[in-house]
């Protein structure tokens, strides 16, 4: 298979960048990021631009934010108490939890796998008022925590160089899931290897969708 089209899995290696040129990611041919098409699993904007694309078609494309990562969004900026984050246990700066927020019941706690993890990211979305998703830990204060909802590229307006490394037929499970197979990525079933380095372009599941 060459073109990339819905529910097929597709390969790609990418430089991410500011408008500026400021590089915030880069994944390699020998170790591409690897995604079911057609299932809203990376940003619309590049999904979009990967339709109909070849294998070894290189190419540069620019995203505005409501397309990206969505705009920044001061509502998911919160100072949370504490107590509410006793049964977490440590916490520290960059820290990444889920939260749930049902009337006046809001709990945190880690997210248990990695699938969980990127299905909770708080990418824009129709529901302004969902506040449900991961949250990361921007500032420990003596009695509280501030906590950031918002994606790290939120607001930011991206350049993505990408290239076509692969396109493949997806086995019957990862249709099912929409995610690519965890027996492909070396010992990353456990969450807590993947949350280690979210950068790292072995990683099976990014900060991004």
């Amino acid at each position: 298979m060459e073109i990339v089209q819905d529910k097929l899995k597709v390969s790609i290696a990418y430089t991410l960048m500011e408008r500026s040129g400021k590089i915030l990611e880069e994944v390699p041919a020998s170790h591409p990021f690897v995604y079911i098409h057609g299932f809203n699993n990376i940003i619309p904007g590049l999904e979009s631009a990967l339709n109909g694309r070849r294998v070894g078609e290189k190419f540069t494309i620019d995203i505005d934010a409501n397309l990206g990562y969505g705009l920044f969004r001061d509502d998911l900026i919160l100072e949370v108490p504490k107590d509410e984050l006793k049964e977490i246990g440590e916490i520290w700066l960059g820290m990444e939890l889920e939260m749930y927020q049902d009337e006046d019941i809001r709990e945190f706690q880690l997210p248990e796998t990695a699938d969980e993890f990127v299905d909770g990211l708080n990418l824009d979305s129709d529901d302004d008022n969902e506040a449900d998703g991961i949250y990361t830990i921007k500032e420990i204060r003596k009695e509280t925590v501030i906590v950031d909802g918002n994606h790290p590229f939120a607001g930011k307006d991206l350049t993505f160089d990408v290239q076509v490394i692969a396109v493949e037929s997806p086995s019957f499970t990862e249709l099912e899931s929409g995610f690519p197979d965890k027996d492909e990525f070396d010992e990353q079933d456990e969450f807590d290897e993947f949350g280690d380095d979210l950068n790292n372009p072995d990683n099976f599941n990014r900060r991004w969708r």
